[in-house]
């Protein structure tokens, strides 16, 4: 026992570290935004610190980064939107099971809802895509080269390398740079510039060389990485070049190029790499990314006509030009043209799984619950575990006040997605409808831990227990919740939350 707790426990070099960080972010939070916006526990991150010699493990690095992924999502505007999320998921783990380099394979992936162009990496897995991204990268390609950049990130564990060689004021401005992150993924972007600046300016000569070094390591792997995929190397050259016009262009630079700081060379260089690599330059596009990506623009731009305008700039293919059609009527109110648009995208592309499941969404939102139902079963048959038509079904279940219903579906993608807040977030509403009080708390009980309220986490599960107890239910089921928050308190602690 005691061996095991030593191997779990962070040594007191990376606690102090992390006390650090805990610090400059609650220094950063209150410096931007009035005391009373910020909640009790909201600006605790997870310690680390340092000694004058240590090393960071993998797992050292997770718990970190669960610490902090755990604050970031009880604070900032994520994007929730099952079909999204799961294609950004999917394309991400594709990329990484082509990172040779990679041993966090367990990835967790966050939209968060901003029209800033930004992407970033974090330790222990964790890959942040803003909504913005998808509109900036026209084709699949682009964003795949970025996504592959993070990746890489994470994969030469770009982030313990630099506290492992960092000293002095350098501890300072690591804990900036997660700090500003934070801030600026909050939509306050000149905040989180300077915060990242005003840490950078104590050591910005020795920053700048990392930054550089770092940046070529991840240009190289991610490269590699992208072409071993399957994109065209050109891709990554391409992308950079379009955010070198934007920042000329607009007179600053986008949120990415802040934290990924981009040269001249530094292009000559992936172009380069790009010309030896591979003879292949078309840009490569996929017809689920042109469709998730009309998706975001027009959820961005509020203003239907608008998000017609920019989506009209770039060619698209005709299933993307119907479904921007179906998008504009919508949100006219023409709901029949709107309906008839996806269902001449279902019919011109039937095995598309994508399709289908924007012509359910499109019949759940008119509430024609008959033919929603046929066809989710129809898309359900063809892809059984399709995350989105699974939480499509629930929310149709919902609307239907069939409380019940839904509740088993979400109980059952709980065991599928543990880690997915919305999961459990929507457990709780269907539990709580359909009098089941003790499923109830344990589902906003888990949904506290995994946004950083670990206090209100385990007031559910007291709760769970005590209706387990005035329920009279067996000793296995107070115990499992005892289990529970046994397995959260160690976790807390392991994470100094």
């Amino acid at each position: 026992m005691k061996a095991m707790m030593q191997q779990n426990t962070l040594p007191s070099a990376v606690c102090k570290y992390l006390h650090s960080l805990k610090k400059s972010l609650a220094f950063t939070l209150l410096a931007f935004f009035p005391l009373q916006s910020i909640t009790a526990e909201a600006p605790d991150l997870p310690s680390l610190g340092l000694t004058s010699s240590f090393e960071v493990s993998t797992h050292q690095e997770r718990l970190l980064g669960q610490g902090w992924l755990r604050q970031f999502r009880g604070q900032t505007q994520l994007y929730h939107d099952p079909l999204v999320q799961n294609y950004t998921e999917q394309l991400i783990q594709h990329l990484a099971t082509w990172n040779r380099s990679l041993e966090q394979k367990l990835l967790d992936v966050l939209l968060v809802d901003q029209r800033q162009l930004n992407a970033f990496a974090v330790p222990g897995g964790i890959v942040g895509i803003n909504t913005g991204l998808f509109v900036f990268a026209t084709y699949e390609d682009e964003f795949a080269s970025v996504a592959a950049h993070e990746l890489a990130h994470i994969s030469q564990r770009h982030f313990a390398r630099r506290v492992e060689s960092a000293k002095g004021a350098q501890w300072a401005t690591m804990a900036g740079l997660l700090a500003g992150i934070l801030v600026a993924s909050q939509g306050h972007a000149d905040a989180g510039v300077a915060a990242i600046a005003g840490t950078q300016a104590a050591a910005i000569q020795s920053q700048l060389a990392w930054s550089r070094s770092y940046e070529q390591e991840a240009d190289r792997i991610g490269m590699e990485t992208l072409v071993a995929a399957g994109y065209p190397a050109e891709a990554m050259p391409r992308m950079f070049a379009q955010m070198q016009r934007l920042a000329s262009l607009s007179g600053r630079p986008p949120e990415f190029l802040l934290t990924h700081p981009l040269t001249e060379s530094r292009i000559a260089d992936a172009q380069s790499r790009a010309d030896q690599m591979q003879a292949e330059t078309s840009p490569r596009q996929s017809r689920d990314y042109e469709l998730i990506r009309t998706r975001i623009i027009f959820h961005t731009i509020r203003n239907s006509t608008d998000a017609m305008t920019l989506f009209d700039r770039q060619p698209g293919s005709d299933a993307a030009q119907h479904y921007a059609a179906a998008l504009l009527a919508r949100s006219e109110g023409d709901l029949p043209t709107s309906l008839a648009r996806l269902e001449q995208l279902v019919a011109a592309e039937p095995d598309w799984l994508l399709a289908r499941y924007l012509l359910v969404e499109e019949l759940v939102k008119q509430q024609r619950w008959e033919q929603a139902k046929d066809q989710l079963q129809e898309l359900l048959l063809f892809a059984p575990t399709y995350y989105p038509a699974h939480f499509l079904q629930a929310e149709m279940h919902m609307q239907q006040q069939q409380w019940d219903a839904a509740r088993r579906i979400l109980h059952a993608l709980s065991s599928t997605r543990p880690n997915d807040p919305q999961v459990w977030y929507q457990l709780a509403e269907a539990a709580g409808k359909a009098d089941r009080q003790i499923q109830l708390h344990q589902a906003r009980a888990e949904f506290f831990q995994l946004t950083g309220r670990f206090r209100q986490a385990f007031s559910q599960l007291d709760l769970a227990q005590e209706q387990a107890r005035l329920q009279n239910q067996p000793w296995g089921v107070q115990a499992a919740i005892r289990e529970r928050r046994r397995e959260l308190e160690n976790l807390r602690s392991l994470m100094d939350l």
